[in-house]
């Protein structure tokens, strides 16, 4: 889907698209570090990026959905945010941050959009993607059905160099009490997650 097309569904949208709460998985990760600088990237209507600016971090969303965007400043606690229209591939944040979180950022280049903002990620700071497996596919969970945008944990492990030190990539199981979708979903989905710090 293009800028458009998202812009159409979220304006369809009744209050957004997506769940309030990041998924689980991101909220037992980034919950114990220290808050600092953030990028939220395919920030969508907001949830990961609000929920990191409630517990103290300085946090900016990206999405090339204006009205994705403009949900997510209308929420409470919108103006803690800076919110940035932008494209993941021409977009940059100026200076590298401690934390670089993306959800759900599915491209035909899935490995190269990894790998860039991976650049954003200041020494001893914290990567958190976490995207549909392509093993979702045949599970039936929630989620876009072409294999050629889906992760793997190969895929996302080789998107990293050495200057990486990967604390975790591998899949993981999201049920239905952790369900992406505004209204939840019942079937469980398959993602793959990758948890990498900085080290140089």
């Amino acid at each position: 889907m293009d800028a458009a097309q998202w812009d159409e569904r979220y304006r369809a949208s009744a209050g957004g698209v997506w769940a309030t709460q990041p998924p689980a998985i991101v909220r037992e990760i980034a919950a114990p570090l220290s808050p600092g600088s953030a990028i939220d990237v395919a920030t969508g209507d907001g949830r990961t990026a609000l929920w990191l600016a409630e517990r103290g971090w300085r946090c900016t969303g990206v999405d090339f959905s204006s009205a994705g965007l403009a949900l997510a400043a209308a929420r409470p606690g919108g103006d803690a945010v800076t919110w940035a229209c932008a494209d993941v591939h021409a977009w940059d944040p100026g200076a590298p941050v401690d934390l670089v979180v993306s959800c759900y950022l599915h491209l035909p280049d899935s490995a190269d959009a990894v790998r860039r903002i991976a650049e954003w990620v200041t020494p001893g700071g914290t990567l958190l993607v976490l995207g549909h497996d392509v093993d979702n596919i045949a599970a039936g969970g929630h989620g876009p059905s072409n294999p050629a945008i889906l992760y793997t944990p190969e895929l996302l492990r080789g998107a990293l160099d050495d200057r990486f030190r990967i604390e975790r990539c591998e899949q993981v199981i999201r049920t239905s009490e952790d369900a992406e979708l505004r209204g939840g979903h019942h079937a469980p989905a398959i993602d793959t997650l990758l948890h990498a710090v900085r080290v140089r």
